[in-house]
């Protein structure tokens, strides 16, 4: 099985993110990215796309649970490709691309090939916290992902074997209460090789003695490198003296030349190529002013042979306001296209319209839809109808609702003893209510009207 896309719809950081692994033979790809980027999330992402969203998941912080999503594509060795999205639940999690049909897991147990969720995670879902794990399990020389590890790192299949093989060849080299291991006996040597170092050392005295002499060298040398250090600062100052003395001699001579030009005018220093500039820019100003005399002589030579009609210059300025309605003209002639395409375009929108209104109308038959002034009137004063209906309707429902609120209590009144009671307010509330008439009847009489 390959995969060949990883859609990270809605899940942990991500949305609408989509990691393409189609392309290359073999299909290696490294994912990287800084910390916090989703590496991790995205490889629960994909275990959790195979073999289901865990119930209790802690990638729900951006999405809630019920909108978490993850698709992925697959290719299987015969050539078939299976599309699907993964979304959170404890049964059919499995649908198809879009989310709308049920998709059976066995199906896609087969491009799975038999590898369950926990074979998946030690073989390649390996993440840092199993990483660790297993590191401490190599150290401790156990575990299942350690074995894995220490396998997939130096490609040996059986790691126990592996283990005892070392443990009897390190035996082979030292034992604690040994003595013909090669340790055992490169220690024995040691220790008789510091004991002959002991005996070989000098006296404290010498030590001292020799200790307090390399110190005097040493303090000895130091006042030698200082002295030469010093002098040989001395010798740079006095050799660069030496350099700058014809310098020195040049610049005097500078300085006395420079006397007999202190009244001169400083130039800035892009003036040569300024005056270069200036002195083409005058060529060619004077080239276009001889140009533009010839020019002038022949225009005025025309002029003198030109002969005008009197009758064309009595007509001057309606040939001015001939040639302006020319332009006017032609400006509206460039016009008329496009306001044909917008005329066929506002005609198309209003035969849409129309349709939705009339449909056994014409464009040329729209303006039967035009109210008439009496109609408007007609259909303003149903509106101010309705309004005041509806306000009336609302005061009743109060009204209705207080004298459902003082019949209840009336009547749980008329459940107790017998007693008589003041009837003073009963006629108001009676006029009262006959005002107000039959509300609903006349809401109802008022609602047909506005039909019609």
């Amino acid at each position: 099985m390959k995969i060949l896309q990883i859609r990270l719809l809605a899940f942990g950081p991500f949305t609408d993110k989509i990691l393409d692994l189609h392309k290359g033979h073999e299909g290696l790809h490294i994912v990287y990215g800084p910390n916090e980027a989703g590496k991790t999330s995205a490889l629960r992402a994909l275990r959790q796309m195979l073999y289901g969203i865990q119930e209790r998941s802690s990638d729900a912080f951006i999405h809630p649970y019920a909108n978490l999503r993850i698709g992925g594509n697959l290719l299987k060795s015969d050539g078939a490709v299976l599309e699907f999205v993964r979304r959170k639940g404890r049964v059919n999690t499995l649908r198809t691309k879009d989310d709308a049909m049920l998709i059976e897991e066995s199906f896609l147990h087969t491009f799975l090939g038999g590898v369950d969720s926990d074979l998946f995670a030690k073989m390649f879902g390996i993440d840092h916290g199993d990483l660790v794990q297993g590191g401490k399990e190599i150290i401790q020389g156990g575990g299942d992902i350690g074995q894995v590890l220490f396998a997939a790192g130096s490609g040996i299949s059986d790691l126990r074997k592996v283990q005892d093989e070392l443990q009897a060849e390190a035996e082979n080299l030292f034992k604690p209460k040994g003595q013909t291991q090669r340790i055992n006996e490169a220690l024995a040597a040691l220790k008789k090789n510091k004991k002959a170092m002991r005996e070989a050392e000098l006296p404290g005295q010498e030590w001292a003695r020799h200790d307090r002499a390399l110190r005097e060298a040493l303090y000895h040398k130091q006042s030698i490198g200082r002295d030469l250090g010093q002098k040989q600062r001395e010798k740079h100052r006095l050799e660069r003296i030496r350099d700058a003395l014809p310098a020195i001699s040049k610049q005097k001579e500078l300085l006395n030349d420079l006397k007999f030009y202190t009244d001169a005018v400083l130039l800035p220093a892009d003036f040569g190529k300024r005056r270069q500039d200036a002195l083409t820019n005058l060529r060619i100003a004077e080239n276009d002013k001889t140009q533009a005399g010839q020019s002038l002589k022949e225009i005025n030579k025309a002029l003198e042979e030109l002969a005008i009609p009197e009758s064309l210059i009595e007509n001057a300025d309606l040939i001015e306001q001939l040639y302006q309605d020319l332009g006017s003209q032609r400006k509206a002639l460039k016009d008329r296209s496009e306001l044909l395409i917008q005329r066929n375009s506002l005609e198309a929108d209003a035969t849409v319209i129309l349709k939705d209104l009339r449909d056994d109308l014409t464009l040329d038959q729209a303006e039967q839809l035009r109210l008439s002034k009496a109609e408007s009137v007609r259909i303003q004063g149903l509106v101010n109808t309705y309004e005041k209906l509806t306000t009336r309707m609302e005061s009743a429902s109060e009204e209705i609702a207080k004298f459902s609120i003082r019949i209840e209590y009336l009547e749980k009144s008329l459940t107790g003893p017998e007693v008589l009671r003041e009837t003073g307010e009963l006629p108001g509330a009676i006029e009262h209510a006959r005002q107000h008439g039959a509300l609903e009847e006349h809401f109802q009489t008022e609602c047909q009207e506005i039909r019609l």
